[in-house]
């Protein structure tokens, strides 16, 4: 999903905003229902978190999805996607994963 430096700068953004929040690995794991393995693994930036999983750790560490746009990456799509997610409702939101995911599972 993400390149190397992408992936540095955003466990790098998460691990502050978690600091910030005063929540252990562990606590934003329980939150969230990420294994706290991989929450380890985004923050390290050695690991993409799954659109799924970055969409809860945003949300429990109250950080709006274009806040992560300040990072240059090419993957135009992505960034468009993140922009309509984050421009939409919570119920919106739920209608737009339960149709990547459907697309994802026929594709």
């Amino acid at each position: 999903m993400f390149n190397e430096f992408d992936r540095k700068t955003i466990g790098n953004e998460i691990k502050k905003a978690r600091k910030l929040k005063k929540l252990s690995q562990f606590e934003l794991a329980e939150l969230t229902g990420v294994d706290e393995k991989q929450i380890y693994r985004i923050e390290a930036g050695i690991s993409s978190p799954k659109l799924e999983n970055f969409l809860k750790i945003a949300n429990v560490l109250n950080l709006k999805i274009n806040y992560f746009n300040q990072i240059d990456t090419n993957q135009k799509y992505i960034k468009e996607i993140v922009e309509i997610l984050d421009n939409s409702s919570e119920n919106n939101r739920k209608i737009y994963y339960n149709v990547l995911k459907s697309l994802n599972e026929n594709i």
